[in-house]
Parts: structure tokens; sequence; C-alpha cells
């Protein structure tokens, strides 16, 4: 991969990188607290 020429061509390096690693955080903390939801269901349901 060559050197940008243009700064926007870096401006949309740097936010198609940012929105990439900002998604798969989201998509990693909502599994989590769907994980997190569905055990303490679990226990709930269990104790009944």
């Amino acid at each position: 991969m060559g050197f940008p020429h243009c700064p926007i061509c870096v401006v949309l390096a740097f936010v198609s990188v940012f929105m990439g690693v900002t998604r798969s955080y989201m998509f990693y903390i909502l599994v989590r607290e769907f994980m997190r939801a569905e055990s303490t269901f679990k226990l709930k349901f269990s104790f009944y």
C-alpha cells in the first residue's frame, strides 16, 4: 500500500478504521450484556 497523497484519503482511512473498531466494540458490549441478561434469567428461572 503506497503512501496516500491527499489528506482526504488519510481522513477517510482513519474514519473507516475508527468506525470499524467502534462497531466491533459495540457488538462485543451487546453480546456481553445479552449473555449476562440470559444468565441472570436462567438463575431466576432455576430458583422458582
